[in-house]
């Protein structure tokens, strides 16, 4: 910037102005991050000072409301006189006759610090005459480097209506039999806990006025040892008592039931073994894996692993005669907002997720009752993408930048998923980062958000220079 002032240099008991001075070209510059440069041509001969006179020009670069400063090297132009004093007293540096017809092309460079953000650029001005000297500040630019603000658009998804809400409560039941038996005996050993459990998770049902049992599944598991043709009586067997004990608790007509078994489970095993830290687990894995009979695989596995066997038939074995349980219910639909926010209050996993994005949108954006409904929605559909996606827009919204992270973690190649994590990236600082992904997602809200990046990363700051004004 090119700045001329009409008058010269004063010393008056007033002191300077910025109207006392002619400066030339004077400019602030941010050449890198790290370095802020301050330029100006000064020409000694526009300095009217008599020849015992000279005055010390000094730039300051002080912080906007606060007392850190940092003085940049001083210029000092000086009469005949003033200039062979100086030069006797030693201050050589950056001095000048007033009758030099050269420019003073001005160029220093110091440290940015974060405090220059708001900061001022002064001048010192030290005008001496006979051993006196009068100081004046002068006000010569206001700074403002801070980047612009990070603000693009904050889009959530509305999940689609549902035609029906089923849901499903899902658990695992230890049920004792006596050997080889497949009677139910309730208060056998530990039977009462387990049978509870099953009963519990259908009253959970039954009590929730809005939903109705659609269908109970049953699923029994036998352990491996013994013939396999017994495993499946036993398998068969035990699960079809238990669906005969639970039916008769409430009267429940036999055709809400769906029953299936396993004789052997197999794959609870393999879980089993390679969660432990046996020395050959590696391979009674390889051997659970493979294609022997499945008929005559338990004393294969007992021929191979005599040492082992003993273990794993104390100890995993028993574990392996389950139950899986899916209570599969059916919730009316809610279309009143006022009753959908009872409901998010009093029984949350009642709703859709269409239900919960209605409430939502009855609070204002960015509210607490309004980021309160995502964070729910997520606890009750903690694996759904667009749940996942929604609860990670609203943490962004907040700042909660880690948590925001972890609900995209759950949701692999989806495009409104990337716009999250554009979004989660800039906020974070890494913004090459940030355009490599939101360059993917071809939408007017990904494209804002670039702009907005490239508009950051370009932005060298605001000068508001005060001279001649």
């Amino acid at each position: 910037m090119t700045i001329g002032l009409a008058a010269m240099v004063t010393t008056s008991a007033m002191g300077m102005t910025s109207d006392d001075l002619r400066v030339r070209n004077l400019d602030v510059q941010r050449p890198t991050e790290q370095t802020l440069r301050v330029v100006m041509d000064l020409v000694p001969r526009d300095f009217n000072i008599k020849y015992n006179q000279d005055v010390r020009i000094t730039p300051v670069i002080r912080q906007q409301n606060g007392n850190i400063e940092k003085k940049l090297p001083s210029v000092t132009f000086a009469g005949r006189n003033a200039y062979y004093y100086d030069l006797r007293d030693g201050d050589v540096r950056n001095l000048y006759k007033r009758n030099s017809k050269q420019t003073v092309n001005y160029s220093e460079d110091v440290a940015y610090e974060p405090w220059m953000e708001h900061s001022t650029l002064d001048f010192e001005c030290v005008t001496g005459c006979c051993g006196n000297e009068q100081t004046s500040m002068v006000p010569m630019a206001v700074m403002d480097y801070a980047k612009p603000v990070f603000s693009p658009e904050m889009t959530y998804i509305q999940p689609a209506a549902v035609s029906s809400k089923l849901f499903n409560l899902e658990g695992q039941a230890f049920i004792n039999f006596p050997v080889n038996k497949t009677q139910i005996f309730p208060d056998y050993m530990t039977n009462p806990e387990e049978l509870k459990k099953i009963l519990d998770t259908i009253d959970a049902v039954r009590d929730n006025k809005d939903a109705k049992v659609k269908k109970i599944s049953l699923c029994g598991y036998a352990s491996p040892e013994g013939p396999y043709a017994n495993n499946v009586r036993l398998a068969e067997g035990r699960t079809v008592a238990l669906r005969e004990y639970v039916r008769k608790q409430y009267e429940f007509p036999e055709n809400l039931f769906s029953v299936s078994s396993v004789p052997e489970d197999w794959k609870g095993l393999r879980e089993a073994v390679a969660k432990s830290e046996l020395a050959d687990k590696d391979q009674i894995i390889e051997f659970i894996d493979s294609d022997y009979p499945i008929e005559k695989r338990n004393d294969r596995l007992r021929q191979l692993f005599p040492d082992t066997y003993p273990y794993l038939l104390k100890y995993v074995y028993p574990g392996l005669r389950h139950t899986d349980y899916v209570v599969n219910y059916e919730v009316r639909k809610y279309t009143d907002i006022d009753e959908i926010r009872r409901v998010l209050k009093t029984r949350p996993q009642n709703l859709s997720l269409n239900e919960f994005f209605l409430a939502a949108q009855s609070y204002k954006p960015g509210t607490k009752e309004y980021n309160e409904v995502f964070d729910v929605a997520v606890r009750m559909y903690p694996k759904d993408p667009v749940a996942n996606i929604n609860a990670a827009m609203s943490a962004i919204d907040r700042g909660d930048l880690v948590g925001a992270q972890a609900f995209l973690d759950r949701v692999k190649g989806n495009p409104q998923a990337d716009y999250a994590r554009g979004i989660l990236a800039a906020k974070k600082g890494d913004y090459q980062n940030a355009l490599s992904i939101l360059d993917r997602v071809n939408t007017p809200q990904a494209k804002n958000a670039i702009d907005q990046i490239n508009k950051i990363l370009n932005y060298k700051g605001a000068v508001d220079f005060n001279v001649g004004k």
